[in-house]
């Protein structure tokens, strides 16, 4: 489901988490699947999470097929990431392992324009505990302009702090493209309705001098 403006919203965000958790509980009794999948994902060691041959092989055969980048951030263990998609190579080059291994790429990644904005809605995030829901720029390796439609929720642990965040960033460079092209093309419409308006304008003021 899409909002009206036809950016991926908060629904599509937690059914692709639902969908991921669903590979672990799949007899459904899982009360919130979403943070359940990733509490479960994180208790095992970071070299068996993918490891079993039967949710393992279904949890990577699904998030191959999403065309988003699913990340977990753990909390408390630096500001890196436990796990990022594999779709993180197709859309801006990096792989999982050179993202997973610099803690701080993602920060350094981010258009310098919106960097500041987008700190202060992590801050929020950090701050409330209020999912983070945002619409930023990252720089890919080759140096385009990738736009990501980004949902992100802190969850916590058994004693209330703060344990990790998990969420989805939908790409949607092929939208704001399109949006800048419609405004352009508004911005040139109206620019030639102005002149036009002004030659008419100028062609009354002449036919009347010529009437006197």
């Amino acid at each position: 489901m899409a909002s009206g403006s036809g950016l991926p919203d908060k629904e599509q965000a937690e059914i692709i988490l639902a969908s991921l958790a669903g590979v672990y509980f799949p007899d459904g009794n899982s009360g919130n699947s979403a943070d359940r999948f990733v509490a479960e994902f994180l208790s095992r060691k970071p070299e068996t999470r993918l490891a079993d041959p039967d949710a393992g092989t279904r949890y990577k055969t699904l998030v191959e097929q999403i065309p988003a980048v699913i990340f977990v951030a753990l909390l408390g263990e630096g500001t890196g990431e436990a796990y990022v998609s594999p779709y993180i190579e197709q859309v801006l080059g990096f792989t999982q392992e050179e993202w997973l291994n610099d803690p701080v790429r993602w920060y350094a990644q981010i258009h310098p324009e919106d960097r500041g904005r987008w700190s202060s809605e992590a801050a929020n995030l950090f701050l409330t505990g209020e999912p983070l829901r945002s619409v930023y720029r990252v720089l890919a390796r080759d140096g385009r302009v990738v736009w990501f439609n980004c949902d992100a929720k802190m969850v916590r642990n058994a004693e209330g702090r703060p344990w990790f965040i998990h969420g989805v960033a939908f790409d949607i460079s092929d939208l704001k493209r399109g949006e800048e092209a419609l405004r352009k093309s508004h911005d040139e419409l109206e620019l030639r309705v102005k002149q036009r308006t002004a030659e008419l304008e100028g062609e009354i003021v002449a036919r009347k001098q010529t009437e006197v």
